[in-house]
This record gives C-alpha cells, structure tokens and sequence, in this order.
C-alpha cells in the first residue's frame, strides 16, 4: 500500500523525514497529536539552552528581547561542543508555540546535514549568508513533523478551522496556514468551511 502524501510535489518529499523524525520520539499518552520538539533535539545531538544575553548590559539585553526580537528567532551554533553536541538557543521573549517551529526547524537542519550559514564580509559590512532551498526544506518538513499529513488532512477533512487544528495540535495559526497552502489543501480546507457554515 502507497503512503498517503500530501498533494504538492515539494510537500511529498518532505513528509518521509518528518515520519522518521517523529519515529525518535515514542507517543506520549497514546496522542499522536502531541509531539515535543524538546524530547527529539537531544537525539539529533542538539542541546538546547537558555538564552540569557549574559555580557550584555540591562539595556541591551531589553533591546534584544523588544525591539530587536522581531529580527531574530534562534539559531545553532555552527562549531559543535566537545562530545560533538550543537548548542541551539531561541528568542526568549517569543511565545511557546513559535518557539514550538523555531527549534523544528533547527532540529532539522541538523538532521539533514545542512550546511551552517557563515559570516561574509563586505567592505564595511558582516552578514550571514542565507541558503533558500535549505530554509525551506528544513521549515517544511519541522512542519511535517508538527502537522503530520495523515492526521492532519483528518482534521481538515471534518471541517475544523485554522484556530481549531492550532489548539488540536498546539502549534500558531499561521503554521497552519502554511501548512494547508504548502500541501496543496486550500481548495479542501475552503470547501469543508463552506459546507460547515
């Protein structure tokens, strides 16, 4: 019997990593609706710690948790600790559920081996680098892992909305959304709410 895959051609091929990422981490209380991206970081060697903005003065650690922390979400650190482990930190003053897909998609770029980003310098000016093919992948499929298709496309199916599978599956609704648009379900997800209203 063949998979149940999502209909875009981009989300199929994400959903086979996002099942073997899911597999890492044993269903807790028979839910297969609630997974904890805390549990699995570990087993991709990923340490997750919290960022405290130590060095920095009390101003500058309230500039980076206002008005700066719409600019940054988390991020790893590309040289790895001693025992091989990467250090991951994520934007303290971001609500849990962000922070939920934050780490999934660091946990997933180091699951799929990509390439860490680095500093370029030019002239006066130091960025990082940015690899599009990479983010997205590594978005896609921590979304996969969040919003499985099979379960997913039950819940979508039956009428439930974008603030209903956000609750059923503690994630933001915005994540939903991208979901249903990425796997090629708006169409679906429009009908079930017409025939619902």
């Amino acid at each position: 019997m063949s998979p149940f895959l999502p209909w875009s051609e981009r989300s199929k091929g994400w959903e086979p990593h996002a099942e073997k990422l899911r597999r890492l981490v044993p269903h807790k209380y028979g839910d297969p609706n609630s997974f904890d991206p805390w549990e699995l970081a570990p087993r991709v060697s990923l340490h997750v710690v919290e960022c405290q903005f130590l060095g920095l003065t009390p101003e500058e650690r309230a500039h980076m948790t206002g008005l700066a922390s719409s600019h940054w979400s988390g991020g790893v650190f590309a040289k790895p600790l001693p025992d091989g482990r990467h250090v991951c930190i994520l934007n303290p003053s971001h609500p849990h559920r962000r922070n939920k897909i934050t780490l999934m998609e660091e946990i997933c770029h180091c699951f799929l081996g990509h390439t860490p980003t680095q500093m370029v310098v030019s002239g006066d000016m130091r960025f990082r680098d940015f690899n599009k093919g990479q983010e997205e992948e590594a978005y896609g499929v921590g979304a996969a892992v969040l919003l499985p298709w099979r379960l997913f496309y039950t819940f979508l199916d039956k009428g439930s909305t974008r603030d209903e599978l956000a609750e059923e599956f503690d994630v933001t609704p915005d994540l939903v959304a991208y979901r249903i648009k990425i796997c090629g379900a708006s169409h679906l997800y429009a009908a079930r709410q017409r025939r619902r209203a």
